[in-house]
Order: C-alpha cells, then sequence, then structure tokens
C-alpha cells in the first residue's frame, strides 16, 4: 500500500512524494484509518488516509460523497478537515480511499469511565462549540458549491421519507432473521414522516466522540461517512440519543436538553418541534439498531474479524425495547 500511495500521489503531484510510514488507528468500525507521513506532498507532512474494504460495514463503499462534502466546506465556520484527494478506483489500492488534513486533538468518548466525564468550563466551552458547528452545517449554502447537484430529487416533502426508504433496504440487507420491531417502527415513522423546513447538509453521526478537541475546544468533526442532504433535525435525534450522553442525563454529555434546543434554534434560526425531534429519535434509534445488525452479518458471513461486531449485535435488543417504549408511549 505504501509503495501503490506514492506512486499515486506523486502522479497528483506532479513530481516525487515518499510515504514514510503508515499508522493504523484501532478506532472506528467502518473504514480503515491510518496515519500518514509524507515527504515531498506540498499540501502537507501528516496526513490520515481512509480505506473502505469490502468487508467493511456499510460496504460497499464511495469516498466521494465525504470528499465532496469536505471540500465544499472548506471555507466554511464548520471546523471541518481539509480533503485533498479521494478516488474509488479499486485499482490504485484496493478500495475506495480519501486523504485528508490531519487535524491535531484528542476524542472524548461517550463510553469513558466516570472519571472522564466534561466537566466545568471545558464542558461548557465544547457544547458551545458542538451546536455552534451544526448549525454552522445547517445553514450552509450547499446550493452555492457543486454540491447542488446533490439536491436532484430532494425535497422538504419528500427528505426524511427518503432516508427510511434508505435505511430500510439496507436493513433488508443486514438481518439475519426477522426482527417484527423492525416493521413496526418503519410503519410508524412512515406514518409521521415531516415536512423538512429547510434543506440541509446532514452529517448522519453527529455525536460526542466525533469530534476532535485541544484545549477545551473542538478541532475538528469527524466521520463524515453517512453525510447526505436531508432534514437538519435528523442529526439532533442522533445526538440525542441515550448511548451518547457519556452516563450523564447531557446531550452528547455536553449540554442540558433545554439548552442544546435553545442555543440551536437561535443559531439555526429552526424551530424544533417536540413532535419531529421525537420521530427523528426514533429514526436514529432504528438507524441504530440496524448497524448493529451490519456488524453481526459483517462477522456471520466470517467478513470481519473484530470481536466488536458480534458486541454490537448484543445490542439490537436492548434498541428495539427502547424504540418498542417510545411507540407504546405514542398509542
Amino acid at each position: 500500500m505504501v509503495e501503490r500511495l506514492a506512486e499515486y500521489l506523486g502522479r497528483a503531484a506532479g513530481g516525487r512524494v515518499f510515504v514514510d510510514g503508515l499508522t493504523k488507528y484501532p478506532a472506528g468500525f467502518s473504514w480503515r484509518t491510518y496515519g500518514v507521513r509524507l515527504r515531498g506532498f506540498l499540501p502537507a507532512d501528516e496526513a490520515i488516509l481512509r480505506v473502505g474494504p469490502p468487508y467493511g460495514l456499510f460496504a460497499p463503499y464511495s469516498a466521494i460523497p465525504e470528499f465532496e462534502s469536505l471540500s465544499a466546506l472548506a471555507e466554511s465556520r464548520v471546523p471541518a478537515p481539509r480533503a485533498y484527494l479521494a478516488s474509488d478506483d479499486p485499482s490504485i489500492l484496493g478500495a475506495p480511499f480519501f486523504l485528508s488534513q490531519k487535524v491535531e486533538g484528542d476524542t472524548p468518548l461517550p463510553w469513558g469511565t466516570q472519571s472522564q466525564k466534561l466537566e466545568g468550563e471545558r464542558r461548557q466551552r465544547l457544547a458551545e462549540d458542538f451546536i455552534g458547528a451544526l448549525a454552522a452545517l445547517h445553514g450552509f449554502d450547499w446550493r452555492a458549491t457543486p454540491l447542488r447537484r446533490w439536491g436532484e430529487g430532494v425535497t422538504l416533502e419528500n427528505a426524511a421519507l427518503r432516508q427510511i426508504d434508505e435505511w430500510e433496504a439496507r436493513f433488508r440487507r443486514w438481518a439475519l432473521k426477522p426482527h417484527p420491531m423492525a416493521h413496526r417502527a418503519l410503519a410508524w415513522l412512515r406514518a409521521r414522516a415531516p415536512q423538512a423546513q429547510r434543506l440541509s447538509l446532514v452529517h448522519g453521526d453527529y455525536r460526542l466522540g466525533n469530534f476532535l478537541e485541544r484545549d477545551g475546544r473542538i478541532t475538528a468533526i469527524l466521520d463524515w461517512e453517512l453525510v447526505h442532504l436531508g432534514d437538519p433535525i435528523e442529526d439532533l435525534g442522533w445526538a440525542f440519543l441515550p448511548q451518547y450522553r457519556g452516563g450523564t442525563g447531557l446531550v452528547c454529555g455536553l449540554a442540558g436538553e433545554e439548552e442544546f434546543l435553545s442555543r440551536y434554534e437561535a443559531q439555526s434560526s429552526l424551530t424544533v418541534a417536540p413532535q419531529t425531534l421525537k420521530f427523528y429519535i426514533v429514526f436514529s434509534l432504528l438507524k441504530l439498531a440496524f448497524t448493529h445488525m451490519a456488524a453481526a452479518r459483517c462477522f456471520e458471513d466470517g467478513l470481519f474479524n473484530d470481536m466488536r461486531m458480534p458486541a454490537m449485535a448484543t445490542q439490537i435488543a436492548p434498541v428495539f425495547r427502547q424504540i418498542a417504549k417510545i411507540l407504546g408511549a405514542s398509542s
């Protein structure tokens, strides 16, 4: 991979590029992520390489949506890594890949120990950055960029339904056995799909664990593989899940629900209706259950021997119980 990457970067840069080494990062359940040391590559001496293997959680992959979204956001107020190069051509590295800026910082995780909880002024600053970045993303004028072609066929009326369709197709591909609660939840969602107030770039996995922090400030929002155009409230539904609260009652371990919504509404100029937020919380829980099914499928098919995959599969039933509780309260 080192030799093939150096050859590709040399052609792209118009000169000889040396790849001094790759460091594989253990984090992540989907794309393989590496730190790359470079010489002769003008943008940077260090970069991040992400490769989408054919056996990965969300395979088959394309590097292009993440690359295009990060490229479009380069001059925005959203703290996103700079994208350098990307290709879906398997003849280069054997799988889709993209190369991006290496941003300094650490990643607070939602499953840390009690001593790792975010507290005091640090938590307040991170909450400010986290909510501000989300509002900036949802206010970003994607129509003024090449992403405007993403809007073909997406409307305020069908944004939610398109996402339901997409995730139902994944469910049918990943499920190893019947799941009646999945069908009940899908029917509940279809009957209550809201009309979006605005079409925005939606991160798709906006949560604690997917940003870098340095000196108490967010330096970059990470993991854009599920980025798409849709209803911005979808990102709030995901961020509000209890799984990402770090053992606290705070949204992503950062802010109380009322504070989070008040700040977000003020900065985004959007109104978060309770029924819409509830819809997207149920949708997000269903996404989470389906992702756990993908993990089970990868492991059972013998494609991915990472023991985190069967561990994720054990969470399918607990997530369905959460959904059942919400749907039961709605009946």
